[in-house]
């Protein structure tokens, strides 16, 4: 098994700066984080994983805390 270090972020992470990892050729925030989005949305599982974390999950959320993003990786792949 790799031991490759993961790029988890050691805080809150802005959801627009998560979105631009996974969509690095996006014109823009928005564009971006739409995309993260719909990815989000088409997997059920990461769906619930995220509503059951502390704190809920709220697509109105500005940001995601650690525990969500390594979920986000866990279900999406690092990006």
């Amino acid at each position: 098994m790799s031991k490759e270090k993961s790029i988890l972020p050691k805080g809150f992470i802005r959801k627009h700066e998560l979105a631009f990892r996974y969509f690095p050729d996006s014109s823009s925030k928005k564009a971006a984080t739409e995309n993260l989005s719909r990815a989000i949305n088409r997997c059920q599982p990461l769906l619930t994983a995220l509503a059951r974390s502390p704190g809920g999950y709220s697509t109105r959320d500005k940001q995601y805390s650690p525990l969500q993003v390594a979920l986000i990786y866990r279900y999406l792949g690092e990006p």
